[in-house]
């Protein structure tokens, strides 16, 4: 029965140390897109704030920033005729996140 246990938790592990690894390089992603932020004009940094919280495994990048570029432009808290150069420049700083 010991025996068991303890090969349960010699197996388990290398299965924890992943993840560990895995959560210490997201961390060190989204610290790598916030430095890039930093250097980002207003409405870019405005889309990039409002984008980041809402990136997954597996989210479509692009329709999120598209999404809140344009909620963004329609109430008027970024310029709609640079939104989409906005936009641009905060999925480059974004695209870090998946790196």
């Amino acid at each position: 029965m010991i025996v068991r246990s303890v090969k349960r938790r010699l197996l388990a592990l290398p299965l924890l140390l992943a993840m560990m690894i895995a959560a210490h390089t997201v961390h060190a992603n989204i610290a790598a897109a916030k430095d890039c932020a930093e250097k980002l004009p207003n409405d870019a940094r405005a889309i990039f704030d409002k984008t980041l919280p809402q990136i997954r495994p597996g989210a479509d990048l692009r329709a999120l920033v598209t999404s809140n570029a344009r909620s963004l432009a329609f109430a008027g808290t970024i310029n709609r005729g640079t939104a989409r150069d906005s936009a641009v420049a905060a999925a480059q700083c974004l695209q870090r996140v998946g790196s």
